[in-house]
């Protein structure tokens, strides 16, 4: 229960902090949900994440009265990384691992992150800015090859 008290509360924060497209990245796929999985957890394998949850959301959902199809969050990081970045930086604990949202609308599945550099303003130190920098560079990318492998 805690954890997802701690979920619930990172996703308020995200929230809380100013509505801009660029916050959010996104990629829509065509692949079925099942296979769309097994090509992000290989691709973000290939970049050297590692999956830390994955989280099956939809059941709860559906428990409030939503209407869903399929809807997980996969967790995941480069656990030497979050580690560190936990050790030195605990305020960043809410924020990491990342987190990538996997949605199954219709006939295509939509998977969605927070811009890792939407924490800039919040953490100011440059360090970490550079951090933020090299994660969206690095999902930008994973969802780019996720796109260009459906292709194939």
């Amino acid at each position: 229960m805690n954890r997802l008290k701690y979920l619930f509360l990172t996703f308020a924060l995200l929230f809380a902090l100013p509505a801009k497209a660029e916050n959010m990245l996104m990629v829509r796929v065509h692949d079925s949900f099942e296979e769309t999985m097994i090509q992000l957890k290989e691709t973000l394998n290939d970049y050297g994440y590692r999956i830390a949850h994955i989280q099956k959301c939809d059941g709860g959902l559906t428990g409030f009265g939503y209407k869903t199809d399929l809807y997980k969050s996969v967790f995941f990081g480069k656990f030497k990384e979050m580690r560190k970045l936990t050790r030195e930086h605990p305020e960043l604990i809410p924020y990491i691992p990342l987190k990538i949202a996997v949605m199954k609308e219709k006939d295509t599945v939509l998977l969605v992150a927070m811009n890792p550099t939407t924490l800039e303003p919040l953490f100011p130190d440059p360090d970490l800015r550079i951090q933020f920098e090299r994660w969206e560079s690095d999902i930008r990318a994973i969802f780019e090859e996720l796109r260009e492998k459906q292709k194939l």
